[in-house]
């Protein structure tokens, strides 16, 4: 019923030897959902009426004698208390009576505790993460006016413009004599929003693997892949499918280079880069995210207790080989290699030393028990926001090569691993290790916040992916309001309710991210011109595939029956279900049964473990 095999190791021993039976066992009401599954399972009937409460007393008390005989390592195997964001798993602990002595009229306290839960937000952030990548690459397409805007430069004139001085100004030879209107709105969320978008949209993809993670590589390499090449495909069809030209976009169709020279299209939303760029565009985050994935598989080891800490060590040869190479190749972008590489190897290992202290091998590195976990996180956020602002990987960004390809692994990474480490705290035995700390003064946050916000004057600064500004005071200062943002959700998370994200909108995001660029082109080809109104139909044009998709793929109530009544009589091992019922039979000539009371009926418990299974 959980959508896996139950695999229930009990004691071997004779059925109530060591647990009190009281003469009727009626099912405790402190059985949890997925107990009175278990419960259903083993006996295979469920006590809906006073003639099926033998049987699942009995269940219940095999359940309640295991538990009791091997404590916590059965527990654990019964129903592990381990962190998932896909199931919500039931702990069921066995609370003794007050005076330690068991009461033979009274039944075994079984309560439930939910110590896993979704992570809901993490749905919602990546649905409106993926909606603001797509929203600037509408903006940056290639269209003049509605929004749109392809300048290095750009003042967030909105409400200077209606100033006659301001205009007069800028007419005098600014804008080259031209009255281009203000700055379109689309500019100002463009650069609030590019600040903490994709670093927190990487932090999310850490807290993910963090959810799931049981040791080894993680999980979901080779899914990442398959998207990864199914997006690729889609771009490669739309390059080809247009003139091939990088000047070539939605705004000069009409020329004589661009007209009648596709296919299917004469213009190109992402052909700025040449080819190469037109093929990757989007996907060149999962290639990020899945070598990542590959690179960070000794930390993520040493965090669940897997790995002992010195696995770190490779870890950190790992990342000081593959900043390197990257460095090097950079060539004179980069005009002091041997000093980016020396504060990299420090950083790095400053970081790798309080990973460590996070492990559960660590010994005397242990984090002090005296200090507030959080500090920890604020500590490597600290370590993390040197290594990618005050670095000088170079002195601009005019194009995307090793260096600017390093500047981007290396702070993305930081982020990823932050998410990986603060969700993963969630997970400890003891509960939510991660208590508040800066938060428990929460209205600080006001003075934070001014002073890293962005400013709503566009700069390319190198590329859109993220920003390199000249100044080091600037990067630093912008990339902590990155992570002021992330720091501020995680904690709102662990403290405020989210709703779940309704399964079509889920499905809408990876649909969206992955086919954005064909919706984008088809729109552009038929004539809108306004990013709003692109953005918008685009969401609308996945939301209703997607809804077509789960009404044509579903299955039938029948069928879902029939499936759930198959996978309640597979899943279940025989030989547990025979034991039961022999053990049932026995006890029959030994419990009072109240007079009208009929045998059992094992069609009830299929049905129940089946609707439970479902």
């Amino acid at each position: 019923f959980c959508g896996r095999p139950l695999r229930c190791q009990l004691p071997r021993r004779r059925l109530g030897e060591g647990v009190a039976r009281p003469r009727r066992r009626p099912v405790s009401p402190h059985l949890s959902p997925g107990a009175a599954g278990l419960a259903a399972c083993l006996g295979g009937r469920v006590a809906r009426s006073s003639g099926r409460r033998r049987t699942a007393g009995l269940a219940e008390r095999l359940l309640v004698q295991g538990m009791s005989q091997r404590g916590a390592e059965a527990e654990a195997l019964l129903f592990p208390n381990e962190f998932s964001s896909r199931n919500t798993w039931s702990k069921i602990s066995v609370k003794p009576s007050e005076d330690g002595a068991s009461d033979p009229q009274a039944s075994p306290s079984i309560q439930t505790k939910e110590t896993s839960e979704r992570l809901h937000f993490l749905d919602w952030l990546r649905l409106l993460m993926v909606l603001g990548v797509v929203y600037a690459h509408i903006a940056v397409s290639g269209l003049e006016g509605g929004g749109g805007f392809g300048q290095t430069f750009l003042i967030d004139d909105v409400t200077l413009f209606y100033y006659q001085p301001y205009r007069d100004f800028i007419g005098a030879g600014k804008y080259d004599g031209v009255d281009h209107g203000p700055a379109p709105y689309s500019n100002r969320w463009i650069c609030v929003i590019r600040q903490w978008c994709l670093p927190l949209l990487f932090w999310v993809s850490g807290a993910a693997i963090a959810c799931s993670y049981r040791g080894g590589c993680p999980r979901g390499i080779d899914r990442l892949a398959v998207f990864t090449m199914i997006g690729m495909a889609f771009n490669a069809g739309l390059w080809f499918s247009s003139p091939q030209n990088k000047y070539c976009h939605v705004s000069h169709t009409e020329t004589p280079e661009c007209f009648g020279k596709g296919l299917l299209f004469d213009f190109s939303i992402c052909g700025q880069g040449g080819w190469w760029f037109a093929i990757l565009f989007q996907m060149w985050y999962t290639i990020v995210l899945g070598i990542l994935m590959l690179m960070n598989w000794p930390m993520f080891g040493v965090t669940q207790g897997s790995l002992r800490p010195l696995w770190l060590v490779l870890q950190f040869f790992i990342n000081i080989v593959t900043y390197g190479f990257f460095i090097i190749a950079s060539g004179d972008v980069c005009r002091d290699h041997g000093t980016v590489l020396v504060e990299l190897g420090v950083l790095e290992a400053l970081f790798q030393l309080l990973v460590a202290s996070n492990s559960p091998g660590a010994g005397q590195l242990a984090w002090p028990e005296r200090l507030p976990y959080r500090l920890l996180h604020y500590l490597m956020a600290g370590v993390a926001l040197l290594q990618f602002g005050a670095i000088r990987y170079a002195d601009e960004f005019l194009h995307i090569g090793p260096a600017y390809i390093a500047y981007m692994c290396i702070g993305f990474g930081r982020f990823f691993h932050l998410g990986f480490l603060m969700t993963f705290a969630r997970r400890g035995p003891s509960g939510d290790r991660a208590q508040p700390l800066m938060s428990s003064c929460w209205p600080v946050m006001l003075v934070l916040f001014t002073f890293v916000s962005p400013s709503t004057n566009w700069e390319l600064a190198g590329m859109l992916t993220y920003p390199f500004f000249r100044s080091a005071r600037d990067r630093c200062v912008y990339i902590a309001g990155a992570f002021v943002v992330t720091f501020c959700l995680d904690r709102l998370s662990r403290t405020v309710y989210c709703r779940p994200l309704p399964d079509v909108l889920a499905n809408t995001s990876l649909f969206l991210y992955l086919f954005h660029p064909v919706i984008i082109t088809v729109l552009l080809q038929v004539g809108c011109r306004d990013v709003v109104s692109v953005w918008i139909g685009s969401f609308l044009i996945s939301v209703l595939l997607m809804c077509m998709q789960v009404h044509l793929c579903s299955r039938t109530p029948r069928e879902a029956e029939g499936a759930a009544l198959r996978a309640a009589v597979t899943a279940k091992p025989k030989a547990l279900g025979q034991q039961i019922s022999s053990s049932a039979s026995d006890s029959e000539s030994e419990s009072d049964v109240e007079e009208g009371d009929g045998p059992a009926q094992p069609d009830g418990g299929l049905k129940r473990a089946a609707a439970v299974a479902e």
